[in-house]
Protein backbone atom coordinates (compact mmCIF):
# COMPACT_ATOMS: atom_id res chain seq x y z
CA UNK A 1 0.00 0.00 0.00
CA UNK A 2 1.11 3.49 -0.81
CA UNK A 3 0.15 5.02 2.49
CA UNK A 4 2.89 2.70 4.67
CA UNK A 5 5.75 3.47 2.65
CA UNK A 6 7.68 6.27 3.41
CA UNK A 7 10.30 8.01 1.29
CA UNK A 8 13.49 10.12 2.96
CA UNK A 9 16.86 11.30 1.22
CA UNK A 10 19.02 11.88 4.16
CA UNK A 11 21.51 9.54 4.25
CA UNK A 12 22.35 7.74 7.45
CA UNK A 13 25.27 5.07 8.40
CA UNK A 14 23.62 1.81 7.62
CA UNK A 15 21.49 3.12 4.32
CA UNK A 16 24.49 1.95 2.01
CA UNK A 17 24.24 -1.66 3.23
CA UNK A 18 20.62 -1.74 3.02
CA UNK A 19 20.13 -0.57 -0.45
CA UNK A 20 22.77 -3.58 -1.23
CA UNK A 21 20.99 -5.77 1.03
CA UNK A 22 18.26 -5.28 -1.58
CA UNK A 23 20.36 -5.36 -4.72
CA UNK A 24 21.67 -9.01 -3.48
CA UNK A 25 18.62 -10.19 -2.37
CA UNK A 26 15.61 -9.46 -4.92
CA UNK A 27 17.84 -9.56 -7.68
CA UNK A 28 19.26 -12.83 -7.04
CA UNK A 29 15.83 -13.92 -6.53
CA UNK A 30 14.41 -12.87 -9.26
CA UNK A 31 17.00 -13.56 -12.45
CA UNK A 32 18.69 -16.16 -10.69
CA UNK A 33 21.71 -15.34 -12.77
CA UNK A 34 23.19 -11.88 -11.20
CA UNK A 35 24.75 -13.54 -7.90
CA UNK A 36 27.95 -12.60 -6.01
CA UNK A 37 29.40 -10.46 -9.20
CA UNK A 38 26.26 -8.37 -9.35
CA UNK A 39 26.16 -7.83 -5.85
CA UNK A 40 30.02 -6.92 -5.50
CA UNK A 41 29.59 -4.11 -8.68
CA UNK A 42 26.60 -2.54 -6.75
CA UNK A 43 28.78 -2.74 -3.40
CA UNK A 44 32.02 -0.83 -5.72
CA UNK A 45 29.59 1.89 -7.50
CA UNK A 46 27.82 2.28 -4.06
CA UNK A 47 31.52 3.13 -2.24
CA UNK A 48 32.91 5.14 -5.47
CA UNK A 49 29.63 7.03 -4.70
CA UNK A 50 30.79 8.08 -1.31
CA UNK A 51 34.66 7.59 -1.51
CA UNK A 52 35.18 9.21 -5.33
CA UNK A 53 32.23 11.60 -5.86
CA UNK A 54 31.66 12.27 -2.22
CA UNK A 55 28.32 11.56 -1.57
CA UNK A 56 27.59 13.81 -4.14
CA UNK A 57 23.63 13.83 -5.23
CA UNK A 58 20.41 12.46 -3.56
CA UNK A 59 19.78 8.77 -1.99
CA UNK A 60 16.21 7.87 -1.88
CA UNK A 61 14.93 4.99 0.26
CA UNK A 62 11.98 3.73 0.73
CA UNK A 63 11.17 2.11 4.08
CA UNK A 64 7.87 0.55 5.35
CA UNK A 65 8.26 1.51 8.89
CA UNK A 66 12.33 0.33 9.77
CA UNK A 67 12.24 -2.25 6.73
CA UNK A 68 13.54 -0.29 3.52
CA UNK A 69 11.66 -1.78 0.75
CA UNK A 70 13.05 0.10 -2.51
CA UNK A 71 15.44 2.34 -3.62
CA UNK A 72 16.72 5.06 -6.06
CA UNK A 73 19.41 7.52 -6.12
CA UNK A 74 20.49 10.58 -8.49
CA UNK A 75 24.12 10.79 -8.76
CA UNK A 76 25.44 14.04 -9.58
CA UNK A 77 28.10 14.40 -12.99
CA UNK A 78 28.22 17.70 -13.44
CA UNK A 79 25.54 18.92 -16.23
CA UNK A 80 23.99 15.84 -15.52
CA UNK A 81 22.59 13.46 -12.90
CA UNK A 82 22.78 9.46 -13.23
CA UNK A 83 19.76 7.56 -12.28
CA UNK A 84 21.43 4.37 -9.78
CA UNK A 85 20.09 1.47 -7.93
CA UNK A 86 16.19 1.63 -8.77
CA UNK A 87 14.73 -1.68 -7.14
CA UNK A 88 11.19 -1.64 -5.54
CA UNK A 89 11.20 -4.95 -3.55
CA UNK A 90 8.59 -7.53 -4.50
CA UNK A 91 6.59 -7.82 -1.41
CA UNK A 92 6.05 -3.64 -1.79
CA UNK A 93 5.94 -3.50 -5.88
CA UNK A 94 1.86 -3.07 -7.07
CA UNK A 95 1.45 0.29 -5.46
CA UNK A 96 3.89 2.55 -8.46
CA UNK A 97 6.42 3.12 -5.38
CA UNK A 98 9.46 2.44 -8.46
CA UNK A 99 7.95 5.67 -10.40
CA UNK A 100 7.41 7.78 -7.31
CA UNK A 101 11.29 7.01 -6.85
CA UNK A 102 12.24 7.97 -10.17
CA UNK A 103 9.89 10.85 -10.45
CA UNK A 104 11.22 12.37 -7.06
CA UNK A 105 14.94 11.61 -8.48
CA UNK A 106 13.59 13.78 -11.72
CA UNK A 107 12.17 16.33 -9.56
CA UNK A 108 15.90 16.52 -7.54
CA UNK A 109 17.00 16.73 -10.49
CA UNK A 110 14.97 19.79 -12.13
CA UNK A 111 15.97 21.53 -8.39
CA UNK A 112 19.17 20.96 -9.13
CA UNK A 113 19.59 22.69 -12.28
CA UNK A 114 20.81 19.69 -14.56
CA UNK A 115 20.25 19.34 -18.16
CA UNK A 116 19.56 15.87 -18.47
CA UNK A 117 19.27 12.75 -16.32
CA UNK A 118 20.71 9.45 -17.90
CA UNK A 119 21.03 5.27 -16.73
CA UNK A 120 22.52 2.25 -17.41
CA UNK A 121 20.08 -1.20 -17.13
CA UNK A 122 20.19 -4.14 -19.19
CA UNK A 123 17.99 -6.06 -20.66
CA UNK A 124 15.10 -8.32 -19.11
CA UNK A 125 13.98 -5.61 -16.36
CA UNK A 126 11.17 -4.84 -18.46
CA UNK A 127 8.91 -3.05 -15.47
CA UNK A 128 11.91 -0.44 -14.88
CA UNK A 129 11.88 -0.04 -18.17
CA UNK A 130 8.00 0.48 -18.56
CA UNK A 131 8.85 3.31 -16.30
CA UNK A 132 11.65 4.90 -17.71
CA UNK A 133 9.95 4.74 -21.08
CA UNK A 134 6.66 6.51 -19.19
CA UNK A 135 8.85 8.84 -18.00
CA UNK A 136 10.03 10.07 -21.16
CA UNK A 137 13.51 8.32 -20.95
CA UNK A 138 14.75 7.69 -24.22
CA UNK A 139 17.64 4.50 -25.56
CA UNK A 140 20.69 6.50 -26.85
CA UNK A 141 22.53 3.64 -26.79
CA UNK A 142 22.55 -0.70 -26.65
CA UNK A 143 25.56 -2.56 -26.65
CA UNK A 144 26.78 -6.22 -25.67
CA UNK A 145 29.38 -6.12 -23.32
CA UNK A 146 30.65 -8.28 -20.49
CA UNK A 147 28.79 -8.34 -17.14
CA UNK A 148 28.48 -9.81 -14.21
CA UNK A 149 26.74 -12.76 -15.53
CA UNK A 150 28.28 -12.91 -18.82
CA UNK A 151 27.68 -11.10 -21.82
CA UNK A 152 24.66 -9.40 -21.71
CA UNK A 153 23.22 -6.04 -23.80
CA UNK A 154 23.39 -2.73 -21.73
CA UNK A 155 21.34 -0.03 -22.52
CA UNK A 156 21.74 3.50 -21.68
CA UNK A 157 18.72 5.98 -22.06
CA UNK A 158 18.53 9.71 -21.16
CA UNK A 159 16.18 12.80 -20.91
CA UNK A 160 16.33 15.86 -21.21
CA UNK A 161 15.14 18.27 -18.97
CA UNK A 162 13.56 21.20 -19.73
Amino acid sequence: MKDDVSIRKELRPGDLGRILLLHGQWYEEESGHFGLPFEAYVAKTLAEFVLENGAKGTVFLAERGDEPVGCAALVDRGEAGQLRWVLVAPPARGAALGRRLVEAALEQARADGKKRVFLETTTGLDASMAIYRSLGFKIVREETVPLWSGPQTMIVMEKMLG
